[in-house]
């Protein structure tokens, strides 16, 4: 292999790769990356069996050849590799070397015929849409997933179609997020779970990249493929709960508020919230009262008033801090509606004008 590229698309591409590559210390392949030069591209392979990568850079290839190599090393090289545009790379045996005009570099390789096969779905449910808006449906509900596998079901976010929506789930079983996506087209109605961890890198991927993603599921596998990046994951056997029957079908009580005066009341909270992260939330329509409230045995306790428009019955919550916190960063409509059908039931949290999005928070006890 001898390929010539352009320094910084080497680099940030390995940067990406990086985050697949595994950490099994019986299997130190997996601690490698994969390059396979042919034609003019050169890709860049990662995995960790639980989900792989595929990065195609433009290059000139003046020899063809695969390899594996520490993704690692090589990337903290580059990333400190000043004043070049271009960098050589090429093959000798089972190492790599990295020239220019005034360095040479070798790094030691790994016998590739024992890195794993990435194996990409290309048929079985397909789906196509800008890359914006499905990373927009993974922010909106993957911080409602369960940080234990305890219940992998809970930890994954639940894909499902419904006509012509897809619509993508998660909770922890004290929280709730579903965001619903509108489809050009009737797709073949599916469903399936995929690791909240895996959403994670995924959306890190695919972050920076425009323009449509086509999206392949089977059974036991989904794949995201762009112009020059393919990205497969594994999907959670499991069953999902019947979520559908704890959203409330009507509601006692609604306030209106602006977004950012109650971002602001809930971040001076933090500090008298506690380890539970506690505050309450008190809805008092008939005294015109909307007020955020925290309070340590230890430390003190804070006390906000909201302006905010109230209608129906009186209520009371003990809520999670951080779980309000969560949603409100996520929403973007200048007005939250606050909804309740009564003490003890899930609060309804959607941002005013906006019917795609939808978050429940159970109370806690106290």
């Amino acid at each position: 292999m001898k390929v010539e590229c352009v320094k910084l698309n080497l680099k940030d591409a390995l940067l990406t790769a990086e985050r697949f590559t595994g950490k099994q210390l019986s299997l130190p392949v997996l601690r490698y990356v994969l390059f396979i030069a042919s034609e003019k591209m050169l890709k860049i392979r990662a995995t960790n069996l639980d989900l792989g990568i595929e990065i195609e850079i433009p290059a000139r290839v003046e020899k063809e050849g695969v390899i594996a190599i520490p993704a690692d090393t090589l990337g903290n090289f580059l990333s400190n590799l000043p004043h070049e545009k271009n960098v050589t790379i090429e093959q000798v045996g089972e190492h790599l070397t990295i020239s220019g005009a005034s360095y040479s570099t070798l790094i030691k390789g790994f016998g590739y015929e024992d890195f794993p096969t990435l194996p990409f779905v290309t048929r079985g449910v397909e789906l196509e849409m800008d890359s914006k808006t499905l990373l927009g449906a993974f922010r909106a509900t993957q911080y409602a997933v369960a940080t234990t596998d305890i219940k992998p079901e809970f930890a994954s976010i639940y894909c499902y179609t419904d006509e012509q929506t897809l619509v993508m789930v998660a909770t922890d079983s004290s929280r709730l997020a579903e965001k619903r996506i509108p489809l050009k087209k009737m797709p073949e109605q599916f469903s399936l779970l995929i690791p909240g961890k895996n959403v994670i890198e995924i959306v890190r991927a695919l972050e920076n990249i425009d323009g449509v993603v086509k999206i392949f599921a089977t059974k036991n596998q989904i794949s995201f493929h762009t112009e020059h990046m393919h990205i497969t994951s594994r999907l959670i056997d499991g069953m999902f709960p019947d979520y559908k029957q704890i959203i409330p079908k009507q509601f006692l009580t609604e306030a209106i508020v602006l977004r950012q005066d109650i971002i602001d009341r809930l971040k001076l909270t933090t500090v008298f919230s506690g380890k539970l992260q506690q505050v309450r939330l008190k809805i008092y329509p008939n005294d015109k009262l909307f007020e955020v409230e925290s309070r340590n045995d230890d430390i003190g306790e804070t006390t906000h008033q909201i302006d905010a428009t109230l209608k129906g019955d009186d209520v009371e919550f003990l809520l999670n801090q951080r779980f309000l916190m969560d949603v409100f960063t996520y929403i973007t409509t200048d007005s939250v509606s606050l909804s309740a059908s009564g003490n003890a039931r899930p609060l309804m949290i959607k941002g005013v004008g906006e019917h795609s999005f939808t978050y429940l928070v159970m109370p806690m006890k106290g």
